[in-house]
């Protein structure tokens, strides 16, 4: 597909008559019989690139109501089948260790696995991710160093830091401002200085951020870390000046605590919290909680794509959980926050990721799944989630 096709004036809303005076190209199409819908009409035409474009009118007032554009001469490829992988040999299992004051720089071995809450390293404020929606920062949930394994994008990038859009209360869509980071980037600064941080913003991506956005809408960035960046300096968020914002979302002033509708989400199985621990400030102490990671024993589902049908799993190889071969091997016996590879236990259904994935449960960063699980695939970088 183009990224761009001219339609010629042709848009939804409008009387067909006025369509057809503006592009003469444009003319009732054949009915099918298998497609014949009483009281509608299809008009059309081939576009200088190929590809077809059409419309659907409604006979009653001769209005387009909706617009289709498909390339004729498309092929299209087949999904991809699950593999196996057998150079991937380990899963880990990820814990969390309790609340601890985390340091702007020259952290500690307890730190060498990453965190959860708190701040990122080794980027710069211009590089946090924002929301496309509203303009304000995404919150930062976990950085995560991956063993050697499961570095996807090359060894030279060790960690990853997933952000996330608010998932605890709901901040307005600003129109402006989606309209903007929606329309393709200028390389020079736009005429509206209320629009000049988020240029800058988008002029200053980090080179290895990839954004994604589930079925809801929420937006997710994850960032790929080199070591230099995993050991920098802590970044606090950015203060955008732009008089389209609105208020910003309540976790950058507020304790965790507050922020937060249930202690799971910011402590490990309820420990006790230091007082007013939250994301902390240029002056103020900030709080995270540290990862571990060690190698999960006698997987047999190492290597292999996660799926649930018996026939995608006869490809790869992979068993799943609540199979009659997969309770045998009391495959749903690992309980952890999180997890790389190996048996997946999703919610509901499996997505069609690879063999190079992390599960996650809400705890693991203060998500809000609707008490289900998530998963991510560092190849695709995808990220799929289920309520319980």
């Amino acid at each position: 597909m183009p990224k761009t096709v001219l339609i010629e004036g042709l848009r939804t809303g409008m009387p067909i008559g006025d369509a057809l005076a503006m592009n003469p190209r444009i003319a009732l199409l054949p009915e099918k019989p298998e497609e014949a819908v009483e009281g509608w009409a299809a008009y059309g035409f081939i576009t200088n690139d190929g590809m077809q474009v059409t419309a659907n009118v409604k006979t009653q007032d001769n209005k387009v109501k909706s617009i289709r554009l498909e390339n004729p001469n498309a092929t299209y490829c087949e999904p991809a089948l699950p593999i196996f992988d057998p150079t991937l040999t380990k899963a880990f299992d990820i814990a969390l260790g309790p609340q601890r004051v985390l340091p702007k720089a020259g952290r500690g071995s307890e730190w060498d696995g990453g965190w959860t809450l708190g701040l990122p390293p080794g980027i710069t404020a211009e590089q946090w991710p924002l929301s496309s929606s509203n303009g304000h920062p995404l919150r930062h949930a976990f950085t995560l160093h991956l063993p050697s394994e499961y570095r996807a994008k090359g060894n030279e990038l060790v960690a990853l830091s997933l952000f996330v859009d608010d998932q605890q209360e709901e901040l307005s869509s600003v129109e402006e401002i989606a309209d903007y980071f929606s329309s393709p980037l200028s390389m020079t600064p736009p005429e509206d200085s209320d629009l000049l941080p988020f240029w800058q913003h988008r002029q200053a991506r980090h080179a290895h951020s990839h954004s994604m956005v589930d079925i809801l809408g929420t937006q997710f960035c994850a960032i790929w870390l080199t070591q230099q960046e995993f050991g920098g300096e802590l970044c606090l968020p950015p203060e955008a000046n732009s008089a389209l914002l609105d208020d910003p979302p309540t976790w950058i002033e507020k304790d965790y605590a507050s922020y937060f509708y249930d202690r799971w989400l910011y402590t490990r199985n309820g420990d006790a919290v230091i007082p007013k621990a939250g994301i902390g400030g240029a002056s103020s102490e900030t709080v995270a909680l540290p990862i571990s990671a060690g190698i999960r024993a006698d997987d047999p589902n190492v290597g292999r794509s996660p799926r649930e049908s018996e026939s995608e799993c006869a490809i790869s190889g992979y068993i799943e959980v609540f199979s009659e071969r997969g309770e045998a091997l009391n495959l749903s016996r690992w309980d952890c926050i999180a997890h790389l590879g190996g048996t997946m236990q999703p919610q509901q259904g499996y997505p069609e990721f690879g063999p190079y994935y992390l599960e996650f449960e809400e705890g693991f960063g203060g998500f809000n799944f609707g008490g289900g699980n998530a998963q991510l695939d560092l190849q695709q970088m995808k990220i799929d989630w289920a309520c319980g």
